[in-house]
Protein backbone atom coordinates (compact mmCIF):
# COMPACT_ATOMS: atom_id res chain seq x y z
CA UNK A 1 0.00 0.00 0.00
CA UNK A 2 1.57 3.42 -0.75
CA UNK A 3 0.80 6.42 1.11
CA UNK A 4 -2.03 7.71 -1.46
CA UNK A 5 -3.74 4.93 -1.15
CA UNK A 6 -3.19 5.03 2.85
CA UNK A 7 -4.84 8.47 3.05
CA UNK A 8 -8.38 7.35 1.23
CA UNK A 9 -8.22 4.53 3.66
CA UNK A 10 -9.14 3.92 7.33
CA UNK A 11 -4.99 3.78 8.01
CA UNK A 12 -5.15 8.05 7.47
CA UNK A 13 -6.21 8.44 10.85
CA UNK A 14 -3.07 6.91 12.71
CA UNK A 15 -0.61 7.92 10.03
CA UNK A 16 -1.85 11.81 9.92
CA UNK A 17 -2.58 11.79 14.02
CA UNK A 18 0.94 10.96 14.92
CA UNK A 19 2.39 13.29 12.18
CA UNK A 20 0.19 16.03 14.22
CA UNK A 21 1.48 15.20 17.41
CA UNK A 22 5.23 14.56 16.33
CA UNK A 23 5.03 18.72 14.73
CA UNK A 24 3.22 19.43 17.78
CA UNK A 25 6.01 17.76 19.97
CA UNK A 26 8.75 19.61 17.89
CA UNK A 27 7.28 23.34 17.88
CA UNK A 28 7.56 22.51 21.86
CA UNK A 29 11.01 21.89 21.37
CA UNK A 30 11.90 24.60 19.08
CA UNK A 31 10.32 27.25 21.63
CA UNK A 32 11.71 25.88 24.67
CA UNK A 33 15.33 25.95 22.99
CA UNK A 34 14.84 29.47 22.33
CA UNK A 35 13.56 30.21 25.83
CA UNK A 36 16.31 28.32 27.76
CA UNK A 37 19.06 29.72 25.33
CA UNK A 38 20.37 26.80 23.83
CA UNK A 39 23.52 26.98 21.05
CA UNK A 40 22.48 28.02 17.53
CA UNK A 41 23.19 24.54 15.97
CA UNK A 42 20.73 22.93 18.08
CA UNK A 43 18.00 25.71 17.41
CA UNK A 44 18.80 25.15 13.72
CA UNK A 45 18.30 21.26 13.88
CA UNK A 46 14.95 21.41 15.28
CA UNK A 47 13.56 23.56 13.10
CA UNK A 48 15.05 21.94 10.11
CA UNK A 49 13.09 18.58 11.71
CA UNK A 50 9.99 20.71 12.09
CA UNK A 51 10.39 21.95 8.43
CA UNK A 52 10.70 18.12 6.87
CA UNK A 53 7.61 17.42 9.08
CA UNK A 54 6.00 19.72 7.51
CA UNK A 55 6.82 19.53 4.38
CA UNK A 56 5.92 16.07 4.59
CA UNK A 57 2.15 16.73 6.15
CA UNK A 58 1.83 19.02 3.10
CA UNK A 59 2.33 16.18 -0.10
CA UNK A 60 -0.20 13.79 0.93
CA UNK A 61 -2.97 16.86 1.97
CA UNK A 62 -2.28 17.61 -2.17
CA UNK A 63 -3.13 14.57 -3.00
CA UNK A 64 -6.77 14.79 -0.71
CA UNK A 65 -8.92 16.79 -2.93
CA UNK A 66 -11.80 18.69 -0.96
CA UNK A 67 -14.56 15.87 -2.68
CA UNK A 68 -12.82 12.88 -1.65
CA UNK A 69 -12.27 13.28 2.48
CA UNK A 70 -13.53 9.61 2.60
CA UNK A 71 -12.56 6.84 4.85
CA UNK A 72 -13.09 4.54 2.08
CA UNK A 73 -11.28 4.65 -1.37
CA UNK A 74 -13.29 5.70 -3.88
CA UNK A 75 -14.21 4.41 -7.24
CA UNK A 76 -12.13 5.40 -9.88
CA UNK A 77 -9.24 6.17 -7.22
CA UNK A 78 -7.60 9.92 -7.80
CA UNK A 79 -4.20 10.41 -9.19
CA UNK A 80 -1.54 10.73 -6.52
CA UNK A 81 -0.47 14.33 -7.43
CA UNK A 82 3.35 14.11 -5.77
CA UNK A 83 6.01 11.37 -6.51
CA UNK A 84 6.47 11.49 -2.32
CA UNK A 85 2.93 9.85 -2.63
CA UNK A 86 3.51 7.19 -4.16
CA UNK A 87 6.51 5.39 -1.78
CA UNK A 88 5.35 2.62 0.23
CA UNK A 89 3.43 3.69 3.82
CA UNK A 90 5.54 2.17 5.92
CA UNK A 91 8.55 4.96 4.58
CA UNK A 92 5.99 7.33 6.22
CA UNK A 93 5.79 5.23 9.46
CA UNK A 94 9.65 4.95 9.37
CA UNK A 95 10.03 8.41 9.25
CA UNK A 96 7.53 8.96 12.51
CA UNK A 97 9.54 5.77 14.00
CA UNK A 98 13.00 8.02 13.93
CA UNK A 99 11.44 11.23 14.46
CA UNK A 100 10.12 9.92 17.59
CA UNK A 101 13.58 8.65 18.55
CA UNK A 102 14.73 11.90 17.93
CA UNK A 103 12.63 14.17 19.69
CA UNK A 104 13.25 11.42 23.05
CA UNK A 105 17.02 12.07 22.66
CA UNK A 106 16.06 16.06 22.26
CA UNK A 107 14.39 16.72 25.26
CA UNK A 108 16.30 14.21 27.23
CA UNK A 109 19.20 16.26 26.45
CA UNK A 110 17.24 19.48 26.99
CA UNK A 111 16.68 18.10 30.50
CA UNK A 112 20.37 17.34 31.26
CA UNK A 113 21.38 20.51 29.59
CA UNK A 114 18.79 22.68 32.29
CA UNK A 115 20.35 20.65 35.01
CA UNK A 116 23.79 22.08 34.64
CA UNK A 117 23.00 24.97 32.73
CA UNK A 118 21.14 28.24 34.70
CA UNK A 119 18.03 29.46 32.86
CA UNK A 120 15.40 31.72 33.83
CA UNK A 121 13.01 29.02 35.34
CA UNK A 122 15.77 27.45 37.15
CA UNK A 123 16.89 30.79 38.40
CA UNK A 124 12.72 31.57 39.38
CA UNK A 125 12.79 28.35 41.12
CA UNK A 126 16.10 28.60 43.10
CA UNK A 127 14.72 32.17 44.41
CA UNK A 128 11.46 30.44 45.53
CA UNK A 129 13.20 28.27 47.50
CA UNK A 130 14.79 30.77 49.25
CA UNK A 131 14.04 31.76 52.63
CA UNK A 132 14.70 35.15 52.72
CA UNK A 133 11.81 37.20 50.29
CA UNK A 134 13.16 39.39 46.60
CA UNK A 135 11.75 41.11 44.63
CA UNK A 136 12.36 43.67 41.94
CA UNK A 137 9.92 46.17 40.31
CA UNK A 138 10.34 48.93 37.84
CA UNK A 139 10.21 52.73 38.76
CA UNK A 140 5.97 52.95 37.97
CA UNK A 141 5.82 50.38 40.25
CA UNK A 142 5.26 47.07 37.88
CA UNK A 143 7.20 43.53 39.17
CA UNK A 144 9.34 41.79 37.38
CA UNK A 145 10.06 39.15 39.47
CA UNK A 146 8.81 38.19 42.97
CA UNK A 147 9.82 34.96 44.91
CA UNK A 148 6.88 33.22 47.28
CA UNK A 149 7.97 34.74 50.35
CA UNK A 150 7.67 38.06 48.93
CA UNK A 151 4.23 37.12 48.23
CA UNK A 152 3.43 35.79 51.23
CA UNK A 153 4.58 39.00 53.11
CA UNK A 154 2.35 41.35 50.71
CA UNK A 155 -0.56 38.92 51.74
CA UNK A 156 -0.24 39.38 55.13
CA UNK A 157 0.05 43.20 54.91
CA UNK A 158 -2.27 44.30 52.19
CA UNK A 159 -3.98 40.90 51.65
CA UNK A 160 -3.02 40.05 48.01
CA UNK A 161 -0.22 38.73 45.91
CA UNK A 162 2.42 41.56 44.79
CA UNK A 163 1.45 43.03 42.10
CA UNK A 164 2.34 46.79 42.35
CA UNK A 165 5.41 46.77 44.16
CA UNK A 166 4.57 50.94 45.02
CA UNK A 167 1.13 50.05 46.25
CA UNK A 168 3.66 47.21 48.52
CA UNK A 169 5.72 49.65 49.44
CA UNK A 170 2.94 52.15 51.01
CA UNK A 171 1.52 49.28 52.73
CA UNK A 172 5.02 48.82 54.37
CA UNK A 173 5.13 52.11 55.77
CA UNK A 174 1.57 51.92 57.59
CA UNK A 175 2.80 48.41 59.26
CA UNK A 176 6.54 49.75 60.51
CA UNK A 177 4.76 52.52 62.19
CA UNK A 178 4.98 50.45 65.34
CA UNK A 179 7.81 48.03 64.81
CA UNK A 180 10.14 50.48 63.77
CA UNK A 181 11.04 48.84 60.22
CA UNK A 182 10.16 45.30 61.23
CA UNK A 183 6.74 43.58 59.91
CA UNK A 184 5.38 40.88 61.34
CA UNK A 185 2.74 38.50 60.12
CA UNK A 186 -0.37 37.98 60.96
CA UNK A 187 -0.55 34.30 62.03
CA UNK A 188 2.43 36.01 64.39
CA UNK A 189 4.96 33.27 63.07
CA UNK A 190 7.39 35.01 61.75
CA UNK A 191 9.06 38.63 61.56
CA UNK A 192 10.63 40.23 58.82
CA UNK A 193 13.69 43.50 58.02
CA UNK A 194 12.72 44.62 54.57
CA UNK A 195 15.44 46.56 52.78
CA UNK A 196 14.44 48.66 49.78
CA UNK A 197 17.47 49.97 46.89
CA UNK A 198 17.22 51.96 43.75
CA UNK A 199 19.85 51.17 40.65
CA UNK A 200 19.68 52.06 37.28
CA UNK A 201 19.89 49.06 34.92
CA UNK A 202 20.16 50.18 31.14
CA UNK A 203 18.84 53.58 31.44
CA UNK A 204 16.12 51.87 33.64
CA UNK A 205 15.42 52.58 37.27
CA UNK A 206 14.62 49.15 39.38
CA UNK A 207 13.93 48.55 42.70
CA UNK A 208 14.85 45.82 44.76
CA UNK A 209 13.24 44.95 48.18
CA UNK A 210 14.88 42.04 49.72
CA UNK A 211 12.72 40.77 53.13
CA UNK A 212 15.35 38.95 55.92
CA UNK A 213 13.36 36.64 58.50
CA UNK A 214 14.42 38.51 62.14
CA UNK A 215 12.26 36.01 64.20
CA UNK A 216 14.88 34.81 66.15
CA UNK A 217 17.15 38.05 66.38
CA UNK A 218 13.96 39.66 67.69
CA UNK A 219 13.12 37.31 70.44
CA UNK A 220 16.22 37.43 71.59
CA UNK A 221 16.42 41.35 71.42
CA UNK A 222 13.22 41.16 73.46
CA UNK A 223 14.73 38.98 76.04
CA UNK A 224 17.83 40.71 76.30
CA UNK A 225 15.63 43.81 76.78
CA UNK A 226 14.12 42.03 79.68
CA UNK A 227 17.30 41.10 81.31
CA UNK A 228 18.72 44.97 80.67
CA UNK A 229 15.34 45.93 82.68
CA UNK A 230 16.13 42.94 86.05
CA UNK A 231 19.62 44.31 85.55
CA UNK A 232 18.75 48.56 85.79
CA UNK A 233 16.29 46.85 89.15
CA UNK A 234 19.47 45.23 90.28
CA UNK A 235 21.90 48.18 89.76
CA UNK A 236 19.63 50.74 91.73
CA UNK A 237 19.10 48.27 94.68
CA UNK A 238 22.96 47.67 95.04
CA UNK A 239 23.38 51.61 94.48
CA UNK A 240 21.01 51.41 97.80
CA UNK A 241 23.20 48.80 99.46
CA UNK A 242 26.46 50.08 98.41
CA UNK A 243 25.15 53.51 100.25
CA UNK A 244 23.53 51.66 103.17
CA UNK A 245 27.14 49.42 103.42
CA UNK A 246 29.49 52.44 103.58
CA UNK A 247 27.23 53.66 106.44
CA UNK A 248 27.43 49.97 108.09
CA UNK A 249 31.38 49.98 107.58
CA UNK A 250 32.05 53.60 108.55
CA UNK A 251 29.91 52.41 112.13
CA UNK A 252 31.79 49.29 112.36
CA UNK A 253 34.78 51.82 111.85
CA UNK A 254 33.76 53.58 114.94
CA UNK A 255 32.90 50.88 116.82
CA UNK A 256 36.61 49.27 116.62
CA UNK A 257 37.93 52.71 116.97
CA UNK A 258 36.07 53.33 120.18
CA UNK A 259 36.82 49.42 121.29
CA UNK A 260 40.40 50.29 120.82
CA UNK A 261 40.10 53.69 123.09
CA UNK A 262 38.31 52.04 126.07
CA UNK A 263 41.12 49.34 125.78
CA UNK A 264 43.82 52.35 126.22
CA UNK A 265 41.42 53.29 129.31
CA UNK A 266 41.46 50.58 131.37
CA UNK A 267 45.26 50.65 130.50
CA UNK A 268 45.67 53.83 131.86
CA UNK A 269 43.35 53.18 134.51
CA UNK A 270 45.46 50.40 135.47
CA UNK A 271 49.40 52.19 135.14
CA UNK A 272 47.58 54.84 137.31
CA UNK A 273 47.04 52.70 139.90
CA UNK A 274 50.60 51.13 139.90
CA UNK A 275 51.40 54.56 140.01
CA UNK A 276 49.52 55.36 143.34
CA UNK A 277 51.51 52.32 144.69
CA UNK A 278 54.88 53.22 143.67
CA UNK A 279 55.50 56.76 141.93
CA UNK A 280 58.58 56.34 141.82
CA UNK A 281 59.16 53.46 139.70
CA UNK A 282 56.87 55.65 136.35
CA UNK A 283 57.45 58.25 133.91
CA UNK A 284 55.18 60.87 135.52
CA UNK A 285 55.09 62.64 132.46
CA UNK A 286 54.02 60.12 130.16
CA UNK A 287 51.28 59.32 132.35
CA UNK A 288 49.75 62.39 132.43
CA UNK A 289 49.93 62.65 128.34
CA UNK A 290 48.18 59.26 128.07
CA UNK A 291 45.00 60.35 130.39
CA UNK A 292 45.12 64.21 128.41
CA UNK A 293 44.55 61.99 125.51
CA UNK A 294 42.13 59.47 126.87
CA UNK A 295 40.04 61.85 128.38
CA UNK A 296 39.77 64.73 125.03
CA UNK A 297 38.86 61.44 122.85
CA UNK A 298 35.76 60.55 125.67
CA UNK A 299 35.09 64.36 125.90
CA UNK A 300 34.51 64.81 122.46
CA UNK A 301 32.80 61.19 121.81
CA UNK A 302 30.46 62.40 124.44
CA UNK A 303 29.85 65.67 122.66
CA UNK A 304 28.82 63.80 119.07
CA UNK A 305 25.20 63.27 118.18
CA UNK A 306 23.67 59.62 118.69
CA UNK A 307 20.05 60.15 117.68
CA UNK A 308 18.93 57.62 115.33
CA UNK A 309 18.61 58.22 112.11
CA UNK A 310 15.68 59.94 110.35
CA UNK A 311 13.73 58.13 108.26
CA UNK A 312 12.61 60.75 105.93
CA UNK A 313 16.78 61.70 105.49
CA UNK A 314 17.46 58.10 104.58
CA UNK A 315 14.48 58.46 102.01
CA UNK A 316 15.66 61.31 100.02
CA UNK A 317 19.61 60.13 100.23
CA UNK A 318 18.62 56.90 98.67
CA UNK A 319 16.79 58.74 96.24
CA UNK A 320 19.91 61.27 95.62
CA UNK A 321 22.10 58.24 95.49
CA UNK A 322 20.11 56.36 92.76
CA UNK A 323 19.64 60.11 90.65
CA UNK A 324 16.46 61.17 91.63
CA UNK A 325 15.68 64.96 92.87
CA UNK A 326 12.85 64.94 95.53
CA UNK A 327 11.24 68.59 95.53
CA UNK A 328 8.97 68.73 98.26
CA UNK A 329 6.07 71.34 98.43
CA UNK A 330 4.10 72.22 101.59
CA UNK A 331 4.00 71.18 105.57
CA UNK A 332 6.73 68.28 106.55
CA UNK A 333 5.27 66.40 109.74
CA UNK A 334 7.64 65.40 112.83
CA UNK A 335 6.24 62.34 114.11
CA UNK A 336 5.27 59.17 113.05
CA UNK A 337 3.32 57.72 111.27
CA UNK A 338 2.64 60.25 109.10
CA UNK A 339 6.72 60.96 108.86
CA UNK A 340 7.57 57.27 108.06
CA UNK A 341 4.57 56.78 105.80
CA UNK A 342 5.74 59.76 103.64
CA UNK A 343 9.35 57.97 103.71
CA UNK A 344 8.17 54.98 102.20
CA UNK A 345 5.80 56.80 99.51
CA UNK A 346 9.42 58.50 98.54
CA UNK A 347 11.57 55.54 98.25
CA UNK A 348 8.97 53.51 96.30
CA UNK A 349 8.12 55.77 94.01
CA UNK A 350 11.42 56.62 93.48
CA UNK A 351 12.92 53.55 92.84
CA UNK A 352 9.68 52.92 89.99
CA UNK A 353 10.80 56.49 88.62
CA UNK A 354 13.97 55.07 87.73
CA UNK A 355 12.76 51.58 87.22
CA UNK A 356 9.72 52.29 84.97
CA UNK A 357 9.65 55.40 83.62
CA UNK A 358 13.29 55.99 83.43
CA UNK A 359 12.78 59.50 85.20
CA UNK A 360 14.87 61.58 87.43
CA UNK A 361 12.67 63.97 89.46
CA UNK A 362 10.02 63.08 92.00
CA UNK A 363 7.67 66.01 92.96
CA UNK A 364 5.70 65.72 96.69
CA UNK A 365 2.99 68.30 97.59
CA UNK A 366 2.08 67.82 101.50
CA UNK A 367 -1.40 69.59 102.29
CA UNK A 368 -3.85 69.54 105.00
CA UNK A 369 -7.78 69.69 103.86
CA UNK A 370 -10.50 69.52 106.76
CA UNK A 371 -9.62 66.62 108.58
CA UNK A 372 -6.73 65.12 106.85
CA UNK A 373 -3.03 64.88 105.45
CA UNK A 374 -2.49 64.72 102.12
CA UNK A 375 0.57 63.57 100.08
CA UNK A 376 0.63 63.80 96.47
CA UNK A 377 3.51 62.18 94.39
CA UNK A 378 4.34 63.06 90.66
CA UNK A 379 7.21 62.04 88.85
CA UNK A 380 8.56 62.42 85.24
CA UNK A 381 9.92 60.14 82.73
CA UNK A 382 7.52 57.96 80.26
CA UNK A 383 3.60 57.14 82.00
CA UNK A 384 2.60 53.55 81.67
CA UNK A 385 0.47 52.30 78.86
CA UNK A 386 -1.25 50.70 80.64
CA UNK A 387 -2.97 50.02 84.13
CA UNK A 388 -0.63 49.69 87.41
CA UNK A 389 -0.64 46.36 88.70
CA UNK A 390 0.13 46.97 92.26
CA UNK A 391 2.69 44.12 93.77
CA UNK A 392 5.91 43.87 95.79
CA UNK A 393 6.46 48.30 97.43
CA UNK A 394 3.16 49.65 95.97
CA UNK A 395 1.07 46.80 97.63
CA UNK A 396 3.55 47.11 101.04
CA UNK A 397 2.81 50.81 101.18
CA UNK A 398 -0.75 50.24 100.59
CA UNK A 399 -1.15 47.65 103.33
CA UNK A 400 0.78 50.37 105.67
CA UNK A 401 -1.40 53.00 104.76
CA UNK A 402 -4.83 51.48 105.09
CA UNK A 403 -3.61 50.11 108.83
CA UNK A 404 -3.44 53.71 109.88
CA UNK A 405 -6.99 54.01 108.61
CA UNK A 406 -5.75 55.94 105.33
CA UNK A 407 -6.42 55.32 101.61
CA UNK A 408 -4.12 55.44 98.37
CA UNK A 409 -5.02 55.46 95.19
CA UNK A 410 -2.78 56.15 91.28
CA UNK A 411 -3.11 57.27 87.99
CA UNK A 412 -1.39 56.88 84.72
CA UNK A 413 -2.78 59.72 82.93
CA UNK A 414 -1.57 62.69 82.02
CA UNK A 415 1.48 61.91 84.35
CA UNK A 416 1.78 59.03 87.05
CA UNK A 417 0.41 60.45 90.47
CA UNK A 418 0.27 58.45 93.55
CA UNK A 419 -2.35 60.11 96.19
CA UNK A 420 -2.63 59.21 100.27
CA UNK A 421 -4.86 60.71 102.52
CA UNK A 422 -4.49 60.13 106.14
CA UNK A 423 -6.79 61.04 109.46
CA UNK A 424 -5.49 64.29 110.76
CA UNK A 425 -5.83 63.17 114.06
CA UNK A 426 -2.92 60.67 114.02
CA UNK A 427 -0.54 63.38 114.57
CA UNK A 428 -1.04 67.13 115.70
CA UNK A 429 2.67 68.60 115.76
CA UNK A 430 3.63 69.26 112.25
CA UNK A 431 6.33 71.70 111.25
CA UNK A 432 6.97 73.85 108.20
CA UNK A 433 10.02 72.02 106.00
CA UNK A 434 12.12 74.79 103.23
CA UNK A 435 10.99 73.39 99.68
CA UNK A 436 13.58 71.60 98.03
Amino acid sequence: MTIHEAIFSTVRQPLLGILYMLITLQMTMLFGSFRTGRSRLFRVGCLSHLLISFLLLWFPFMDIDANHYYIHAPIPLPEARSPFTSLPVWTMFLYEAVSALILLWAFRDMYCWQKEHPTSQSIKETMDLLPAGIAFGKGDGTVVLSNLAMNRISRAVSGKSLSDLNAFQKALKEAEKDRAGQIALEDGSSIWQISSETSVVDDQSYTEMIATDITEQALIAEELEEKNRKLRDIRMRLDIYNRQAARIIIAQELLTARMAVHNEVGNVLLESRRYLKNPVSFDEEKLLQALKNTNTYLLREYEQDNTERDCLSDAVEMAEAISVDILIHGIVPVSDPYRSILASAISECASNTVKHADGDRLSVKISTEYDEVIYILKSNGENPKEAIHESGGLMSLRCLVENEGGSMNTEISPEFTLTIHLPVSLVKDVQLKTER
